[in-house]
């Protein structure tokens, strides 16, 4: 529900407002409309102007503190921590006002911390102002909406035929958690707890549940079956993060405690879903990988999620599969849940044709400005193409994407990143209308062809954005 009292507001790691020693007294710009840039030129002989479209410039955020100490040491202490915590930026960092469902991403440009002796006891005051360069108020929450790609129905075909799946190895133990977490998994990092629950698990009964004892970088670790130098691994997990609290992400590759590789995530996955984030590495010379991980830097309190972790060697990541999911050609190598799992199936099942998919999803921008989406296309797939019926922008990529292939797309920037790293702009066919998302509803239709041997239409579009404001 809208409220009008600013309530807590999050910076880095600090909170400002109620519950904490930092009360806010006053904030500026906020809702306020940021300098028009404007294209305006006078009209030669006449009275008036010609006038293009506005713009705004930058958007400054005045914000007014009040310390609140038990003794003068205390207010030392909460002077020094608010000026660690607002040093010269390189990159703008996010201003979360938790409790209005908004966020803005600037760089302090000043502070004020005065001393004044009438009130040294226990109360002090100071000022920041921050420079947003991107003047967009932003919804706390990234959505995200996802659609196969169209296909029509294929109906029934004679003689009917045996669609093969390719054999796999899933080199991680104990990767759904369905038993004790402690029998093949580690903690990555000392302040966190882990917890086995069974609320919420991605696949199977169970998942690990991560709760932040410290801002820190910390995580869990699965034991995989040992592979070689030379070796490709390629990992794919399942985690879930709360829309705040988390501020980047990375998976793993280790030997014993040793790390050998970290993947920083390019961006952090949607929030308040399980989404599947995935990283490749080439084991080095002389170095033996006997584990992989996933680890979050996250601020204390905050609780996130991780379930059906894969590994794989030498091979394209396929979809999730563990030794419970025998109707899928899975079984365990040993033990169950404690032993690698293989899908061996390779002419079972016969294909009768696909229903066929629309294509088709539906996003809202609950916000009254045009939003940025990030769209990102997960092969396999031919030439995908992406349309906003709803304005007629459209991308046309020229490119084949692989199973366990990706690619980013970003309407603001307008970078093409192959699995989320690499440029690709040039894949990008002339003639493209970049989309946005108006306030209110916004339809999006996503084509593509299947790659040879590649039954039905698996590759995913996913859309993710944030309401908008100005």
């Amino acid at each position: 529900m809208a409220q009008q009292r600013i309530g807590r507001i999050q910076w880095g790691d600090l909170q400002f407002g109620p519950g904490s020693r930092y009360h806010v007294t006053a904030i500026e710009g906020l809702d306020g409309m940021p300098d028009i840039r404007s294209d305006d030129m006078e009209r030669p002989g006449q009275h008036g102007d010609y006038t293009g479209p506005d713009y705004t410039g930058a958007r400054v955020i005045q914000l007014g503190l009040g310390l609140r100490a038990d003794t003068p040491d205390d207010l030392r202490d909460l002077t020094l921590a608010l000026r660690a915590a607002t040093q010269p930026q390189r990159q703008p960092a996010p201003l979360q006002l938790l409790d209005q469902d908004m966020l803005v991403y600037g760089k302090v440009r000043r502070r004020s911390i005065p001393y004044d002796a009438e009130y040294l006891w226990r109360t002090g005051s100071a000022a920041l102002e921050l420079y947003c360069a991107d003047p967009y108020l932003y919804g706390l929450e990234e959505r995200s909406a996802s659609t196969t790609a169209y296909s029509p129905a294929a109906g029934r075909t004679y003689p009917l035929a045996y669609s093969g799946v390719a054999p796999a190895t899933n080199l991680v133990l104990n990767p759904s958690s369905e038993v004790d977490v402690t029998t093949d998994q580690q903690m990555y990092g000392p302040s966190i707890t882990r917890t086995r629950v069974t609320s919420d698990a991605r696949y199977g009964d169970a998942c690990v549940q991560h709760t932040h004892t410290a801002a820190s970088s910390a995580g869990t670790t699965w034991t995989i079956s040992p592979q070689a130098a030379g070796t490709t691994v390629q990992v794919g997990i399942w985690v879930k993060i709360p829309a705040t609290g988390v501020t980047s992400g990375q998976i793993t590759w280790r030997s014993g405690t040793t790390t050998l590789n970290n993947f920083v995530l390019p961006s952090l996955p949607a929030a308040g879903t399980w989404v599947r984030i995935t990283g490749t590495y080439t084991i080095g010379a002389g170095q033996t990988c006997d584990r992989i991980g996933v680890a979050f830097n996250s601020a204390l309190g905050t609780v996130w999620w991780a379930d059906a972790a894969m590994a794989v060697a030498d091979m394209a990541l396929p979809g999730y599969g563990d030794g419970s999911m025998t109707g899928y050609g899975w079984s365990w190598t040993g033990t169950p849940h404690d032993s690698t799992s293989v899908r061996t199936l390779t002419g079972t099942g016969r294909t009768y044709g696909s229903a066929g998919q629309s294509g088709r999803v539906s996003v809202v921008n609950a916000g009254s400005a045009p939003a940025f989406p990030v769209l990102r296309i997960d092969g396999p797939v031919a030439n995908p193409s992406i349309e906003q019926t709803t304005s007629g922008a459209s991308l046309t990529i020229d490119a084949t994407l692989g199973e366990g292939e990706f690619l980013l797309i970003d309407s603001r920037t307008r970078a093409v990143l192959y699995m989320g790293t690499s440029p690709r702009r040039n894949w990008l066919r002339g003639g493209a209308r970049w989309p946005t998302l108006a306030p209110g509803f916004n339809e999006f239709a996503y084509r593509g062809s299947a790659l040879p041997g590649s039954p039905g239409q698996p590759s995913l579009l996913t859309i993710t954005w944030r309401d908008t404001s100005l």
